[in-house]
């Protein structure tokens, strides 16, 4: 998931015009400066323990939606059932 704050000011920093989120998760510019930072972080540990596939959400997760408690934490079944065909595509 994008940082709505971050993500429009590093697109427009690096020449991407389009603000929507929807836009920028699905830029091969940000995903590939986003594998570059998971690729040096994996550097860090053993191949296992890596990740391997990522996915870049384009919605934003607010407190006491389907995604989070009102204290923000993360609501498991409600990420499971919400993003089933995302999880099933890393996994395929």
């Amino acid at each position: 998931m994008l940082d709505t704050e971050v993500a429009p000011v590093w697109a427009s920093m690096h020449g991407i015009s389009e603000p929507s989120l929807e836009a920028l998760a699905a830029n091969a510019d940000i995903r590939a400066a986003i594998q570059g930072d998971v690729d040096h972080v994996n550097a860090q540990f053993s191949k296992a323990e890596g990740i391997k596939r990522f996915t870049i959400l384009s919605a934003e997760w607010e407190a006491d939606s389907e995604e989070l408690t009102p204290t923000m934490k993360l609501k498991r079944r409600g990420i499971s059932a919400k993003y089933a065909a995302e999880i099933e595509a890393l996994y395929s």
